[in-house]
């Protein structure tokens, strides 16, 4: 029971975060594209293709995560992106870049705070991946009896 609440809260967690996280890039889209060029990861082409696609995304996911729907594959989405985001905000810092996170909005910058929240997401959102194909996998196992 603990676990299925778990669930429930890291999907609306998630979900709302990623919507919230949306809204503010695209509020600002280019100030967005100016933050995701700082991290000096990508080519100019790339930041403007990465700057329009990334809030859109993140929009589609936090309402997916909420509906539950195809939540195998979402949540599992949802880690490898944190992922991404826990590796370039990483980097950076280490790097000793001073730059913005840009994860919900600007003026926030990259720095152990920002890191151990996203960590936090990151182990949320692997959290709810691993609960999904548990269940998934239990139910197929109930149904094949």
């Amino acid at each position: 029971m603990l676990a299925r609440i778990l669930h429930w809260i890291c999907r609306l967690a998630l979900g709302g975060l990623f919507i919230y996280a949306a809204y503010t890039k695209l509020k600002a889209p280019l100030l967005f594209e100016m933050a995701v060029s700082a991290y000096q990861l990508l080519p100019v082409w790339a930041v403007i293709k990465v700057a329009w696609l990334l809030p859109r995304l993140e929009l589609v996911l936090g309402v997916v995560l909420i509906v539950g729907w195809g939540l195998r594959y979402t949540a599992t989405f949802t880690a490898l992106l944190l992922a991404a985001f826990l590796f370039a905000m990483t980097r950076s810092y280490l790097r000793g870049d001073a730059i913005d996170c840009a994860c919900f909005g600007l003026g926030e910058a990259v720095s152990p705070i920002t890191l151990a929240r996203d960590t936090i997401l990151f182990l949320l959102a692997v959290f709810l991946a691993v609960s999904a194909w548990r269940q998934a996998r239990l139910r197929l196992a109930t149904q094949s009896h």
